[in-house]
């Protein structure tokens, strides 16, 4: 069993409702939590100030995935591997990795869904089919995080499938608009043998006045799903000793 703290944060290009700079507040933010592992959605320029590297240097945690703007991509404490970008349609993407906390394989996929409902089913559909979470590939705990958008309308969500279940932890799980947060726009995700344990919105003034959604933080468990085979009965293998011969 693994226990580490994930955040799952939508960077809108390092910029506030007013769209100025506002890359200290996001790094701090992230530094403030002690988290192991971000899923960060929309990310900045990949040159500059609000490029991917930079953000990893302020926060002192390694970067992987894409540096292309408004791409999702990962810092993490530990090693990942297997990075794949896979086209979700309508500019969308899931970036799937591999994750390695306490020698265990964690399956990730970060991603961002469009608005409008038809494209949005259509995404879903791709998301849900074997290149993905369909996949026989996936036998590990699956983590699912990133910006959901704005499922009012419930078309093609997640949560339809019975494999796939929404992490419990924090109770009150709206982020958007951070300003008065209403419905949960940010969302995990669990598949397969992981659980949270705890969690919470990341609402300080400072968040709640400068950012579009505020950043999801869960405290995460994997679950050993190794079975130990009990033997009731043992089988003694006594040879038959050999009649003497009388001569």
């Amino acid at each position: 069993m693994a226990r580490f703290r994930v955040m799952s944060y939508d960077l809108n290009h390092e910029r506030n409702r007013s769209g100025e700079l506002c890359t200290e507040l996001c790094s701090q933010i992230i530094r403030q939590q002690g988290v192991d592992l971000v899923l960060l959605q929309r990310i900045g320029s990949s040159l500059g100030e609000t490029s991917l590297q930079r953000l990893s240097e302020r926060v002192g945690l390694p970067a992987y995935g894409s540096h292309s703007e408004g791409s999702c991509a990962f810092l993490s404490r530990y090693p990942l591997h297997n990075l794949q970008t896979i086209p979700l349609g309508y500019d969308d993407i899931c970036v799937r990795a591999d994750f390695d906390p306490a020698s265990e394989r964690v399956h990730l996929l970060n991603l961002t869904l469009n608005w409008h409902p038809r494209k949005r089913l259509s995404q879903v559909a791709k998301l849900l089919g074997e290149e993905l979470l369909g996949s026989q590939s996936f036998p590990c705990a699956t983590i699912i995080a990133g910006d959901f958008g704005l499922p009012l309308w419930g078309c093609g969500q997640v949560v339809f499938n019975p494999l796939i279940e929404r992490a419990k932890h924090p109770f009150w799980r709206a982020n958007y608009p951070a300003v008065f947060p209403l419905w949960g726009r940010g969302r995990i995700y669990f598949q397969g043998p992981v659980v949270a344990v705890g969690g919470q919105i990341i609402s300080s003034k400072e968040a709640k006045n400068s950012l579009i959604q505020l950043p999801l933080v869960v405290d995460v468990d994997t679950r050993d799903t190794r079975k130990a085979l009990r033997i009731k009965d043992q089988i003694s293998l006594n040879p038959k000793q050999p009649k003497p011969v009388c001569g």
